[in-house]
């Protein structure tokens, strides 16, 4: 493998990558496009909602195959609802390869600094890359409302990082809920990842980590 291309998830619907989802894997597309004739393998990231039929790790695989991507090609890392939750996963599964081989990790562009702290604190470097198609940008609503989530995940993961993991936990819970009073359509998924911290937690005290 001379080149890797790990794209976060992003919402799906039944199946169908929302536009966020679809401007990340176009990037994705874009950039292995740029080593022609090099052995390009791309790697999907992210679980489902529950009730989801369809993981965002399945449904961009399977976005990528449609455009001519060989399926050897594609690896679908189907965990994680978050970015940290996500980069672990295919991590835990991939790091032989991911670290490595030269690679890109593909996101949003106001994430690109959050997800590049994220990845060093995990042991990875990759060049990240914000999708030049990424549907919120400057002056939307939308787009103010990712700079204030990417500004308070940035100080959660430099918490977390000074103080470990519960600290930046607990940080994340306030402000989590100061973000579903302005963007309450977020609340779900604050609560699943909330749950699978939760459950993670409890399973490393079972195994003795704590």
């Amino acid at each position: 493998m001379d080149m890797a291309i790990v794209v976060l998830g992003a919402s799906q619907y039944d199946g169908r990558a929302s536009k966020v989802l679809a401007g990340r894997l176009d990037e994705a597309l874009a950039v292995a496009g740029e080593y022609s004739g090099k052995e390009v393998h791309f790697f999907t990231l992210g679980a489902n909602m529950p009730g989801d039929r369809f993981t965002e790790a399945q449904v961009a695989g399977t976005y990528l195959v449609d455009r001519g991507v060989e399926e050897s090609r594609v690896h679908e890392v189907p965990e994680g609802n978050d970015t940290v939750g996500s980069l672990e996963a295919v991590l835990q599964e991939h790091a032989e390869l991911l670290v490595d081989a030269p690679s890109y990790l593909i996101t949003d562009p106001l994430h690109t600094v959050r997800a590049k702290l994220i990845a060093k604190q995990l042991g990875w470097s990759p060049k990240v890359k914000g999708a030049r198609n990424c549907p919120y940008y400057f002056p939307q609503k939308e787009w103010w409302g990712g700079l204030a989530h990417e500004a308070g995940g940035l100080v959660v993961a430099i918490l977390t990082g000074m103080f470990g993991k519960k600290a930046g936990e607990k940080i994340r819970g306030w402000l989590y809920n100061v973000e579903a009073i302005i963007r309450p359509r977020f609340k779900r998924r604050h609560g699943l990842i909330r749950k699978n911290s939760s459950n993670s937690s409890t399973a490393s005290r079972d195994n003795g980590i704590e």
